[in-house]
């Protein structure tokens, strides 16, 4: 099997945008960390790997993000 390749996020962003990536390319070339993350967060919510449950997940690491800058913790 391949290895991935991980991109910067400004690069992720970049290829989201143009639509070279879906979310769910994002997930899998942001890091090792992201992708077992989201495999976690499918199983704990009963979601399909799908982009559609990779936009959620995105989603909610970007509030958890929001509260930890709330709190202090970043």
């Amino acid at each position: 099997m391949a290895e991935i390749k991980f991109y910067p996020e400004d690069e992720l962003v970049q290829k989201y945008v143009s639509g070279e990536f879906n979310m769910l390319d994002v997930v899998n070339h942001h890091s090792d960390e992201w992708q077992d993350e989201y495999l976690d967060y499918c199983a704990a919510h009963d979601l399909d790997i799908t982009p559609e449950s990779a936009e959620q997940f995105v989603e909610a690491k970007g509030e958890e993000f929001a509260a930890a800058l709330e709190r202090g913790d970043v």
